[in-house]
């Protein structure tokens, strides 16, 4: 029998595909018993949603439909979970966009601030609303104490440092670097009442975008590939089972952490 690494209801974003539909599963292997699973795309996010209800018929999964670039949409996807299920005892923030692609000075207003409202403006308002949701829960006896909710926002590799070698990615780099604040500040927050908050870092990632890139990127996969020191980019299941671990009483004494999972990119 697998050990039952989580505990309570779930909201994932982003979760049609990619690390988040890798994610949905493994929350559902590892003991979540209801799983809200967001995302724009509406008929894979149906699609996904049957899987995981074929493959786990146990489990309660909740598909939502929202955009991330709508703040209202953003706030209702978490309101409905939580109405549904009662409470979010794990959340797992997962939107994301890597364009525009271009240095600084070709890049239009516009187009930087669409970036920063869906990949950190986004994550801000669901991370607030989570909050809510949790402050108003009773906590969680757990081996270590007790818990009222746990949340992990996707950051990258990108949130650490500059794209000295990478100039087309400085409103993305921008964006991973404000998650990291977000987190950060937050966890510092509401450690105390009992909400852990953390980030995780992937590096290079096998999702179905990298199959649908255009030319722009292919300098940048390649630049991914000749730094990461195992040679190979994660598959989205490796980068599931550390947001796991994250969210589980495995990782009871993190709080306000930004961990890189990246096969030694940065090392």
């Amino acid at each position: 029998m697998l050990p039952k690494f989580l505990h309570g209801p779930s909201f994932i974003s982003g979760a049609a595909r990619g690390i988040g539909k890798a994610t949905a599963f493994a929350f559902a292997k590892y003991g979540s018993p209801q799983i809200a699973i967001a995302d724009v795309n509406a008929a894979l996010l149906k699609q996904t949603a049957q899987e995981l209800k074929d493959a786990y018929p146990d489990v309660d999964v909740l598909p939502i439909e929202f955009d991330a670039a709508n703040a209202d949409s953003t706030a209702k996807a978490v309101k409905t979970a939580s109405s549904k299920f009662g409470r979010i005892d794990h959340a797992v923030n997962n939107v994301g966009i890597p364009g525009p692609l271009a240095p600084s000075a070709s890049i239009p207003t516009k187009d930087f601030k669409n970036l920063l409202d869906i990949n950190l403006t986004s994550m801000w308002i669901a991370q607030r609303e989570q909050i809510k949701t949790m402050l108003q829960q009773e906590p969680i006896q757990q081996e270590f104490g007790k818990i009222r909710g746990t949340i992990v926002n996707l950051s990258s590799i990108w949130g650490g440092f500059g794209s000295r070698d990478f100039p087309t990615m400085t409103a993305y780099v921008t964006s991973k670097h404000g998650i990291i604040g977000l987190t950060k500040s937050d966890a510092n927050q509401y450690a105390s009442e009992n909400i852990r908050i953390n980030a995780i870092c992937p590096g290079f990632t096998m999702t179905p975008i990298i199959g649908t890139i255009g030319p722009e990127m292919q300098y940048i996969l390649d630049q991914g590939m000749h730094r990461t020191a195992m040679k190979r980019f994660a598959q989205p299941e490796e980068l599931a089972n550390s947001i796991t671990y994250l969210s589980s009483w495995m990782s009871s004494f993190m709080s306000g952490e930004a961990m890189l999972v990246d096969g030694g990119f940065s090392s």
